[in-house]
């Protein structure tokens, strides 16, 4: 972050704004159950995209943006806007004035080529394999879409200034769960850039203090701009499932509906849940612990 914590930067880039559409977008740290809320969004009709894992991430979104190369953001508007702009084209969204057919295709070939030169694409599967999806121009009719990639917390304020219109759904789980967690690849990726100093992938210290410069930035965001930012509390899910529900619909501005019966089934609290309690406890500072109780999560130092 070059001296420059998340939670003191503007929430919103100054930058172009690139698209006037309306995506509802799912982030998170990785393992906060973003999973869940994409289905969900499925269920509530919404077109999450087709070039997707098994967790529902976006490949396209990952291959464009899971770059270590664009951080920090406010120095790489240009590249930012570049990628952005090929993947709202991609989408069925292209921008005003955006090259369609062969110099999309073009445009993709090149910039995915320089993308493995970085040597950036970090995830399973091959880079070679998000060159068609791409490339081919999404012909949705369904206004209702989104997509869900747990990085796109790290560009929300580039996106929120770029896409004045997007909604965000943050989903957040207990910090002390997600420092014992064994997911920690965005701790791998960006611990050091977010925390502006080395980082230990093994270390739950670590681990929780990137969660909490992540969240202190996002629960700012919600604050100041609450019809565009929304905290998921992914155990609510499941404690308090109606209310979660009707909180989230509330904020897509659409009437409640009940929980879809196929998505009852599937939502089971894991056995994770609450896992901190079975391990020596950790280290909370005053900051941690504040941010904590701010999220209404319970805490042993």
């Amino acid at each position: 972050m070059h001296g420059m914590s998340l939670s003191d930067e503007n929430l919103i880039l100054d930058c172009p704004v690139v698209s006037d559409a309306a995506p509802v977008v799912v982030g998170g740290i990785g393992g906060s159950g973003t999973r869940v809320v994409a289905q969900l969004l499925k269920d509530l009709g919404f077109d999450m995209g087709s070039d997707l894992n098994e967790s529902l991430d976006d490949l396209g979104f990952t291959a464009l943006f899971k770059r270590p190369s664009l951080w920090p953001i406010h120095q790489h508007v240009p590249q930012l806007q570049e990628a952005l702009t090929l993947y709202l084209t991609a989408r069925g969204e292209p921008p005003a004035g955006t090259a369609l057919g062969d110099k999309h295709k073009l445009k993709v070939e090149t910039l995915l080529n320089s993308i493995r030169k970085e040597k950036a694409w970090i995830e399973s599967g091959l880079l070679e394999e998000r060159r068609e999806p791409l490339q081919t121009i999404d012909k949705r009719t369904n206004p209702s879409w989104g997509w869900k990639e747990p990085n796109t917390h790290l560009y929300l304020r580039y996106l929120l200034g770029a896409i004045p219109n997007l909604r965000y759904l943050h989903v957040v789980r207990h910090g002390l769960d997600m420092a014992l967690s064994n997911n920690q690849t965005q701790l791998r990726v960006w611990g050091s850039r977010v925390l502006d100093r080395p980082v230990d992938v093994n270390s739950p210290h670590d681990s929780l203090a990137f969660w909490v410069a992540v969240h202190k930035s996002i629960l700012r965001a919600q604050t100041e701009f609450p019809d565009k930012v929304k905290i998921v509390r992914f155990e609510s899910l499941f404690e308090h499932e109606t209310k979660a529900l009707a909180e989230i619909q509330t904020f897509l501005t659409l009437d409640f509906r009940p929980l879809p019966q196929q998505l009852q089934h599937k939502m089971r609290q894991p056995k994770s849940v609450g896992r901190y309690k079975a391990h020596h406890p950790l280290l909370i500072n005053p900051e941690a612990a504040h941010l904590l109780t701010s999220l209404e999560y319970e805490y042993r130092s």
